[in-house]
């Protein structure tokens, strides 16, 4: 393999063998100890904020909306918000403590996923499904900026992968709990609560999703606030945006590649898991006590299975001095994805449809690990919190807000028939991910080039 594909890093070792790298960072313990709070934080933010995905059905007769106007609040409201906050907390992140960051974020949150439960109006869900998405913005640049401080580059997509695992487990809980609650709502009819009155089945899972949040915000003080680190080329620079400016242009190639990548990709998990339930009921007459119980239950399981893999397998590869791994890992994951991810749609089964998802969602699941991984090691510790926000815009933009629109202007537009849901999700699927390798593949040589100017060889 020629130099342009491989870089060899040989780093001087103490007595013990322990990289002289490994010994600049806090302890491991202290990293775990991290890592498991985030993750806590992650999977019950992602709860509160995926199970809209379950509840469109009944939102939509509720209400009386459409398949367009839907669409908008697991997409628009929320994404919306996420993007315009991401800055100003990315910005922040760089600069005061991400813990206390983190505290604030998870308490709005959480009273903002309550209040989506005592709407009334297709107005006010869409506000408070917005006040969500703000707050969470403050979970990813937080927590990639402090794991990037407690963990050197070898070892950072394991810890990010098991971080990530979190919103996985989120996902997949919110549809057991959506459909628990429902199916407990359909047994004693509706909620009634002192004060507020009677709660259909959608608005008390939304109030149940955000309890646990008001308690766990606390646990972001029970890990030490990691020392941020500096990259191994000397600079005098302040870290603005100015000097991010000035790192994009100088990577453009990897960060524009990166970016629309993984966002590609959270188009394919947000645009598919949003409709997902509709799907199965309108197509199958499944009901949604079921449908929440078989896609989080088999979404938790791949979950399981798939992160800790996809971490360890992209870590080793990146140990070994190809420092493209985690584009190139990524862009066989979305060719093996894109067929399974077609022929979801294009069986005639309830159950096939649910295991031929849960397998492209196996293979891809890693994007919320592999995509801030790559970024945080090819970016200078002081930017990370700003390039992290960039990121989560791109994915904002492209993946959370327009990924459910897209496959409900597919069926409204293109095939004019809500009957033709899953050939809009199976061409949805096609598109997301082909594009999605192509631009991985494309990243390639640029992220080399990035690694290697972060770690001064």
């Amino acid at each position: 393999m020629s130099g342009g594909d491989r870089v060899e890093v040989r780093m001087k070792m103490n007595s013990s063998g322990q990289s002289l790298q490994d010994q600049a960072y806090p302890p491991a313990s202290a990293g775990w100890r991290a890592v498991a709070v985030l993750t806590a934080l992650y999977w019950f933010g992602t709860l509160d904020r995926q199970v809209a995905a379950l509840l469109i059905p009944l939102i939509k007769a509720d209400l009386h909306l459409t398949d367009s106007q839907v669409s908008l609040i697991p997409g628009l409201a929320f994404g919306l918000a996420f993007m315009v906050m991401s800055l100003p907390i990315g910005w922040l992140v760089d600069r005061v403590s991400r813990r206390a960051i983190l505290f604030v974020g998870v308490l709005m949150w959480s009273m903002a996923a309550m209040g989506s439960g005592l709407s009334r109006t297709f107005g006010q869900l869409l506000g408070a499904r917005a006040v969500v998405g703000g707050a969470e913005a403050t979970i990813n640049p937080s927590a990639y900026s402090l794991i990037s401080d407690f963990f050197p580059p070898s070892k950072l997509t394991l810890p990010m992968s098991i971080f990530n695992l979190g919103g996985n487990l989120g996902s997949g809980t919110s549809f057991m709990l959506g459909g628990a609650v429902i199916a407990l709502v359909a047994s004693f009819g509706d909620v009634t609560l002192p004060l507020v009155g009677t709660l259909a089945g959608w608005q008390a899972a939304f109030v149940i999703t955000g309890i646990p949040g008001l308690l766990l915000a606390f646990l972001v003080w029970a890990f030490p606030e990691a020392p941020r680190h500096k990259p191994a080329t000397a600079t005098t620079d302040a870290a603005t945006f100015g000097e991010l400016g000035r790192q994009f242009r100088r990577h453009s190639g990897f960060y524009l590649m990166h970016n629309l990548a993984f966002a590609m990709v959270m188009g394919f998990v947000v645009g598919l898991q949003s409709w997902n339930s509709a799907y199965l009921a309108r197509h199958f007459a499944m009901p949604l006590a079921q449908i929440g119980f078989w896609i989080g239950l088999t979404q938790v399981v791949s979950a399981l299975v798939g992160m800790w893999f996809h971490g360890w397998a992209v870590d080793r590869i990146f140990s070994r001095g190809r420092h493209d791994a985690h584009l190139v890992y990524f862009c066989v994951m979305c060719l093996l994805a894109c067929p399974v991810g077609v022929a979801a749609y294009m069986v005639d089964s309830a159950v096939g449809m649910i295991i031929l998802f849960n397998l492209a969602y196996f293979l891809i699941m890693a994007f919320s690990s592999i995509g801030p991984a790559a970024l945080q090691i090819a970016t200078p510790g002081r930017l990370r919190g700003k390039a992290t926000a960039v990121y989560m815009i791109v994915l904002s933009v492209l993946g959370t807000i327009l990924g459910p629109i897209v496959v409900a202007t597919f069926t409204d537009r293109l095939f004019r028939d809500e009957a033709m849901l899953g050939h809009s999700m199976a061409l949805f699927a096609a598109v997301t991910t082909l594009l999605a390798a192509l631009f991985c593949w494309l990243g390639r040589a640029p992220m080399r080039r990035a690694v290697a100017d972060q770690l001064g060889v």
